[in-house]
């Protein structure tokens, strides 16, 4: 359109167009969308047609009240950006669900499925400290008791951890069981041994921070570190032998 020569235009830029020839060319640009673009509702996910008949951009969240309007809104800078960071959210989101499948696949700690059982309470323990007769290493016996255990259950599952290997709410625990003792020790300064059998809880024995004579191969017993489950009894007993 041609604004030149007209009343409050500047020298070497468009005239001033009143309120008529904007109309008019407002209604030729809307047309030319129209003829080149058709609003498929149906198919773009981004428009719907409220109770009152006008459209709704869900993504922008502006309401247009003709077809010739939302298809002006398309074009428009507000839109493309909103679109770019869409498409922006959608990749990640894509490439964080690869990554979770992929974990699927692959053994981690995240993936492995917990064991759980209705639990009928803690087993009966017992702690005593002994003395080997030759070497006079100091060490200790655990004996626990699982009367109600199924007798083809597998036997107790026994795992060392340090403070830190604790969960929150174990450490909480832990930590006022220390302070009731009155010793002037701090929770971290134990090793923590964990025994579990179904159905029953899990019982946690807090031993001393002190390097246990067992072998270097996991699953392995030895003089100093042994341990045996009697089905008849439904025993088990844990003995294990400090390093000097």
């Amino acid at each position: 359109m041609d604004y030149s020569n007209r009343v409050n235009s500047k020298k070497g830029s468009g005239g001033v167009a009143d309120a008529q020839e904007t109309n008019v060319h407002t209604r030729r640009r809307l047309k030319e969308l129209l003829t080149t673009q058709v609003l498929d509702i149906d198919n773009d996910p981004y428009v719907f047609r409220n109770h009152l008949g006008l459209l709704e951009c869900k993504l922008c969240l502006t309401t247009h009240v003709s077809e010739s309007s939302y298809i002006s809104h398309l074009g428009g800078r507000k839109h493309q950006l909103n679109l770019e960071k869409r498409r922006i959210l959608d990749e990640k989101y894509n490439n964080r669900n690869q990554q979770r499948d992929a974990g699927l696949n692959s053994v981690s700690i995240s993936n492995v499925p917990k064991r759980v059982w209705n639990k009928i309470g803690k087993p009966a323990f017992k702690v005593t400290k002994i003395r080997d007769t030759n070497t006079l290493k100091m060490g200790i016996l655990i004996n626990v008791k699982y009367p109600k255990i199924n007798f083809n259950a597998e036997e107790p599952m026994i795992r060392f951890m340090s403070f830190y290997e604790l969960s929150q709410k174990n450490q909480n625990v832990v930590i006022s069981y220390v302070d009731q003792q009155k010793s002037g020790d701090e929770a971290s300064g134990y090793q923590y041994l964990i025994i579990s059998a179904e159905p029953y809880e899990n019982i946690c024995i807090a031993l001393p921070n002190k390097e246990i004579d067992k072998p270097k191969k996991e699953g392995e017993m030895s003089d100093t570190y042994w341990w045996f489950w009697d089905k008849d009894t439904k025993e088990f007993f844990l003995q294990m032998l400090y390093k000097e």
